[in-house]
């Protein structure tokens, strides 16, 4: 695919788009107007002198993406390579207090995001707008140059959903509004004390959560290039005067979790299905933010029981598998990846290998709730909410 690429001068900062897509050539003049509008706000609506160094910071900001849709499926071949394009608007809060320091030692930045997205094959996947919520934990955020990660929750409308007759090629979405999370990881570089220039290489996901059919979801990683600033100039404390993250006083957890969701499966005439199961696990911290992982979970998926009975064939539709992984402990926040092996499946239709990610926040010392997402390779299996005991 030939990308035509065009510089455009936005208060003095080179950025690049993609002017042969008729849609986003169509929003480009007004995103870049709105964005200049408030970039070159008076002081008059900056912060109070309070929010200087050691409270918080609020940044406005822009960013331009691009994408390639992952064709995770053989059906989604007919479609062919789609390079979704996006562009976006920001709002955060940059927490620089001490408490904010001792609850992840580091800076975490939590902020909301609006974004366009032509999926490029307009005529079978459509656009979207997409609008999510994310933290961003920021590292070294003294230096010039630091590192920051990003996690993004939200929901999304999307314009071309499948249709039997008008639209059939489209099995990544059959419902105008679906779920969207986003993992990515970037390079934030402080060009002045009010001013940043980000870099972003993410992963996002669609999916309704399996409430109407085809919904094989849209997989699309991508590079994205923004600019952030502050209403106030911004100072950081030093870490060193704060000090560094002590470890906890229980160095070793133990987890029991419930998890209850539907599956994207498509059995016969039904597309939607209950799926349920427990997990236990051992965490082990061994760093500053970190913990080791292991542990066993059981899956009872119903859409896996309806396809053994219309087969005919006796087997079971529970699925066992043993799990390890990481964690990130961010005080009461605690993000995990894990790899799981089945060792025991009878009905194999995927294979043996899959992938966890969750989301926890501690409802009390002993208590947390959340989400998570079981996964093989690029194709989601389910969510899930969550709810666990730790002792």
């Amino acid at each position: 695919m030939s990308l035509i690429i065009k510089p455009i001068w936005v208060s003095s900062i080179w950025v690049y788009y993609r002017p042969n897509k008729a849609s986003f050539t169509k929003i480009k003049g007004p995103f870049i107007t709105i964005l200049f509008f408030i970039l070159s706000m008076p002081q008059c609506l900056a912060q109070n002198a309070d929010d200087v160094a050691g409270k918080h910071a609020t940044f406005i900001g822009m960013s331009l993406d691009q994408a390639y849709i992952l064709q995770h499926t053989g059906s989604l071949e007919e479609i062919g390579d789609a390079y979704p394009s996006g562009i976006s608007l920001d709002w955060s809060k940059l927490l620089l207090n001490k408490n904010a320091w001792a609850f992840c030692n580091c800076f975490p930045r939590f902020g909301v995001e609006l974004a366009y997205w032509d999926f490029d094959k307009e005529e079978i996947l459509g656009n979207g707008v997409i609008a999510l919520g994310y933290v961003e934990p920021y590292f070294r955020a003294q230096k010039k140059a630091n590192l920051f990660f990003r996690i993004g929750l939200g929901g999304t409308y999307l314009s071309r959903p499948y249709d039997e007759q008008d639209n059939p090629l489209n099995e990544t979405y059959s419902t105008h509004l679906s779920f969207v999370i986003m993992a990515g990881i970037g390079l934030n570089y402080q060009l002045t004390d009010q001013w940043n220039l980000r870099f972003l290489a993410k992963y996002s996901h669609t999916s309704n959560g399996g409430i109407s059919k085809p919904n094989k979801g849209i997989n699309f990683p991508g590079l994205s290039i923004g600019v952030t600033r502050s209403l106030t100039p911004v100072s950081y404390p030093d870490h060193q005067k704060i000090g560094s993250r002590k470890p906890p006083e229980e160095r070793a957890r133990f987890n029991l979790t419930h998890f209850s969701g539907w599956s994207n499966a498509n059995v016969g005439d039904k597309d939607k299905f209950y799926v349920s199961g427990l997990s236990a696990q051992y965490s082990r911290w061994v760093g500053n933010r970190s913990a080791i992982t292991g542990g066993t979970e059981i899956i009872f998926d119903y859409s896996r029981r309806e396809r053994i009975e219309n087969s005919g064939n006796n087997k079971s539709f529970i699925q066992a598998a043993a799990l390890v992984g990481h964690e990130f402990w961010l005080g009461k926040v605690t993000f995990g990846q894990q790899l799981g092996v089945y060792y025991f499946n009878e009905d194999r239709i995927t294979d043996d290998v899959y992938q966890r990610y969750y989301l926890t926040y501690d409802i009390s010392d002993k208590l947390h709730t959340g989400f998570g997402l079981k996964a093989h390779r690029h194709v989601a299996d389910f969510f899930d909410l969550r709810v666990g005991y730790r002792w």
